[in-house]
Formats: C-alpha cells, structure tokens, sequence
C-alpha cells in the first residue's frame, strides 16, 4: 500500500520500522487510545519482518479498541501528511540502539513541520505508567501549548500533573503559568505547582532529572524554534533531553500559527 493510500480518522499512530516491534510505544499509544476512546493505528515505514507481522495481528486480537496495522515505503515527511489528512492526534515513536529510529537528529529535523505532538519512547523503558506527569514551564509564549495536552492527559488518562515553574526573573513565565492553571481549573484538574531550581533554558532538563525521583511518567517539552549553528555542531536542546530521558517525552514543534499565541 503507498501511505497516500491509507485512511483512518483520529487514530493514535505508531510508527515504526517493520524490524523492531516497538512494545514500548505501543504500551503508551495504546494507554492513550483506551483512556480517550480512540482508535490505534500501528504503521510500518518499509516491508514488515513476518515476526512484526505475528506480534501486530496478536495486538490486533488483544485490542478492545480499533486496531488498524499497515506497512508501507514513506518517509517522516509523508508521516506529517498522512497526520493532517486523518486528523491523527498524536504520533508515537520508539527509539532503539540501532535501526532506523537510532538517529535521532533525523527524527527531529523530519518532524520538523509536525502540528501535532510526537511521543519518543526508549525501547529500555522501566515501565509505562502517566498516572504522574511533569510540564515544565519557560517563559517562552509556545509553552502554553502544553496546557491542551496535559490537561487532556489530566481529564481522560488522569494524570496528575507537576507543573515545574522556571526560575525566571521577570513576569512572562508567572503568566503563562497562571493560563495554564486557569485552563487546569475549568477541569478540576490534579496538579501541584513548584518553582524549579534552573530558569528557563535548564527547566526542561530538570524535569527529566527529577522524573524517576517524583514517579513521572512522561515529560512534556517543547522543541527548538530554529536551529543555530550551535544546534548544528552540539545537538539542540532536544536532543540532550531525550539522551537525558528515563520516561517518555512527549514533544510539541513551536509554530507561528498556534491557537495559545491568542491566550
């Protein structure tokens, strides 16, 4: 099948590369796909290995949600496509010490122009639990783009939620703090609020240090508006993040079009 060809509507998607079944980043799609009522996609970027194939059609059997797997040749670039035309959610990936998915620079660079969240899982993942999740706060107007995921993960995963506020002078981070919390407020929400040692280039990294320690089970980060020549030589700071990471990132591309720029 060629990936232009495939449809479903709103489905979770799982993308992996047809040789390592990526058990991780099913386990946290398939949480996500149970807890809001919505279906799983699993899609295969290449021919399938007969092995994937078998564990595919198990999960397909055990799923008590719609289960579509596919395999097909694309590329990252016709992933964000395929997310826009089905109205995929978010997508989740899982990253391995070899394979496809052990480059991680051509992860982010591929997702670049992504709308939605991706989720990065690492194959050695302890355990995949979002009863507890941490969204670091900066001072940076996109950061409250991670207001409508988490407090979606707080209403239908519940979730409780650290919001790590950054170290900051000044009031730009205290006020995309207080949107946020207004939104958490609507809900109900669980959440508890603490000032984190570092500011607000560092807060994102103190919240993966601190996750094993408060039993978070996914961060919520926002990826590098450009990349400089820093990034180029050095890795953006998304990249150290995940290299830091125990437990899942779920990271959101910051875009000039997001509805929070109105907040």
């Amino acid at each position: 099948m060629n990936i232009r060809e495939l449809s479903y509507s709103r489905h979770f998607l799982v993308v992996a590369d047809g040789k390592h079944f990526p058990e991780k980043a099913y386990q946290a799609a398939s949480l996500f796909a149970k807890g809001f009522a919505k279906g799983l996609t699993l899609l295969a970027l290449g021919d399938a290995s007969e092995e994937f194939i078998n564990i595919a059609e198990s999960k397909r059997q055990e799923a008590d949600y719609p289960f579509i797997f596919e395999s097909c040749q694309g590329t990252l670039i016709d992933v964000c496509d395929l997310s826009e035309r089905t109205e995929t959610p978010i997508i989740f990936f899982e990253i391995t010490k070899k394979g496809t998915y052990s480059h991680l620079m051509n992860i982010f660079k591929g997702l670049r122009d992504l709308r939605i969240p991706f989720v990065l899982v690492k194959e050695d993942t302890s355990k995949i639990d979002f009863s507890n999740i941490i969204v670091p706060i900066g001072y940076l107007v996109e950061e409250k783009e991670k207001a409508p995921y988490s407090s979606n993960m707080g209403r239908f995963l519940h979730s409780q939620i650290l919001l790590l506020q950054a170290n900051d002078y000044g009031s730009k981070t205290a006020k995309n703090v207080e949107s946020i919390r207004s939104l958490f407020d609507k809900f109900n929400l669980k959440y508890e609020l603490r000032k984190a040692v570092n500011d607000s280039f560092k807060v994102e990294k103190e919240a993966v240090s601190i996750a094993a320690k408060e039993k978070a089970g996914m961060v919520i980060i926002s990826t590098s508006r450009d990349y400089g020549l820093d990034d180029m030589f050095f890795g953006p700071k998304e990249l150290h993040i995940l290299k830091a990471t125990t437990v899942p990132l779920m990271c959101i591309n910051p875009r000039g079009d997001l509805y929070v720029l109105c907040w």
